[in-house]
């Protein structure tokens, strides 16, 4: 028989805090018909003319603390399980003969949440109901400042932003507006509420920090980044909570910290998902169970200044495409590998990161319109997107090539030919190039290319001898390399 203990939330809290962030790749699609939420949205501008000293908050917070709620969540966990993800080791084999008895303990967990329509939709965190796991919890329970608490039912979350959709039976609910988030500006006065540490409703005031963070290193963070960076207050147990504008609506969800030491608190440096992205992934999973994500189908590179001078550009802004899926979006559309996306549908693309957020927020079948640097000439292309999905079961035909580098003497290179590909084990798929066979003892460049490295193209040109890519070479210039290896 098993063996049941029940810890105090005290004594797993550090478990739940160590896994907070610990996101499966896993969703879950509920089969029941949701009704449509009835959110109140207000995109209206802020009132930035109104200058007078301000001596209080309080009729801005007052109306929003009634609809940020306590999200409480239990689970019944094998204790070797629960210790091995907590310091992040494979699970263990099953041992059917062992005769041992497994020893199970009621994993609980903490965060807050948000009331967005009157009859019952909550919004939170899919970390806060999953606590690392690969399952939801077990029971989930919703307690409003006011005292009542309602059994919760899972409606869908989604791990790849972090959001979570819940639903309370009840009608008049207290529930808050939901903002434009793509109207902040860095300096904007915003408010964290939300229950850190359970301690209770807590309020605390700073400015948007940033926005549009995409780097960020989270460990297990959400795989599509576009955080809204604040300065207020943000501990554990305000994952899920709201963060409010100086007119009192949500304008993103606290989800993470940066912060020093194993239980460190906050520093002011808190990140949150914005309100928009929130709303179209609520808004997918309670219709569908499941978010639908466009894609391109290629593999991008950031850029560095030598990357940006060999391919024309005077900045290290922008998406280079590495490689192109055969038969994906960007391929059908003629996007080639070495172009470099600076902007789709006329807004600006810094990072690579970025793009695949801004991809991921069109659905399947969207026709966005790209602007591209293909070898010094801008070039606008329309591109239809695929399924997200549909990129797992993509299989391409050549591994991704290294990033361009200059070409040097020093190097040995001979005509790709049969006994090469054997030698060095290269795909047939592989038609032409100038394969490295060898380098100078005395050549800088051996942490560069090594032998079996096909030279594929030269600033965009194939080359198929030594003299032939050595015509293609620009003196004085960075020069860019298409290379398998």
């Amino acid at each position: 028989m098993n063996r049941r203990v029940k810890l105090p939330l005290s004594a797993c809290l550090a478990g739940l805090l160590a896994a907070a962030l610990l996101l499966p790749a896993f969703l879950s699609a509920n089969d029941e018909a949701w009704p449509e939420p009835q959110v109140t949205r207000d995109t209206s501008p802020l009132d930035r003319a109104n200058q007078q000293s301000i001596v209080s908050f309080a009729d801005i917070v007052e109306p929003v603390t009634p609809g940020v709620v306590g999200v409480f969540s239990s689970r019944t966990v094998d204790v070797e399980d629960l210790l091995r993800r907590m310091y992040g080791l494979p699970p263990a084999e099953e041992d059917a003969e062992s005769g041992e008895t497994d020893e199970e303990v009621i994993q609980q967990g903490m965060g807050s949440g948000f009331i967005v329509s009157e009859d019952g939709y909550v919004l939170t965190n899919h970390h806060v109901i999953s606590g690392g796991s690969q399952s939801i919890a077990e029971e989930i329970t919703v307690r409003l400042p006011d005292g009542r608490e309602f059994d919760a039912a899972y409606v869908g979350s989604d791990p790849q932003t972090d959001i979570a959709v819940l639903k309370v039976e009840a009608s008049g609910l207290p529930s808050l507006r939901l903002g434009d988030s793509d109207q902040l500006r860095v300096g904007d006065i915003v408010f964290a509420v939300g229950n850190p540490l359970d301690v209770g409703l807590t309020v605390t005031q700073g400015i948007v920090s940033a926005k549009g963070r995409t780097d960020l290193r989270l460990p297990g963070g959400p795989m599509f980044q576009n955080f809204i960076q604040t300065d207020a207050a943000v501990n554990f147990g305000n994952s899920g909570g709201p963060l409010i504008d100086a007119e009192g609506r949500v304008i993103g969800i606290n989800t993470a910290i940066l912060s020093t030491g194993s239980r460190g608190g906050s520093i002011g440096i808190g990140f949150a998902i914005p309100a928009n992205l929130a709303y179209n992934v609520m808004n997918s999973l309670i219709e569908s169970g499941e978010v639908r994500r466009g894609f391109l189908g290629v593999r991008l590179v950031a850029l560095d200044r030598n990357m940006a001078s060999a391919f024309g550009l005077d900045s290290t802004k922008g998406a280079l495409v590495e490689n192109v899926l055969p038969g994906m979006p960007a391929d059908a559309a003629g996007i080639k590998h070495g172009d470099v996306i600076l902007e789709i549908d006329g807004e600006r693309v810094d990072t690579p990161n970025e793009l695949i957020f801004l991809i991921s927020r069109r659905a399947p079948g969207d026709s966005v319109d790209l602007e591209l640097q293909r070898w010094g000439n801008r070039e606008a292309v329309a591109v239809t997107l695929g399924d997200r999905q549909n990129l797992f079961n993509a299989e391409p035909q050549v591994t991704a090539p290294t990033a361009p580098q200059q070409f040097v003497e020093g190097i040995r290179v001979r005509p790709l030919n049969d006994q090469l590909k054997d030698e060095y084990d290269i795909p047939g798929t592989l038609d032409s190039g100038l394969v490295v066979t060898g380098m100078t003892d005395d050549s800088p460049f051996e942490d560069i290319l090594e032998p079996g490295y096909v030279i594929v193209e030269v600033n965009g040109n194939e080359v198929n001898s030594s003299d032939e890519a050595r015509s293609f070479l620009r003196e004085g210039k960075a020069n860019a390399f298409y290379v398998y290896r």
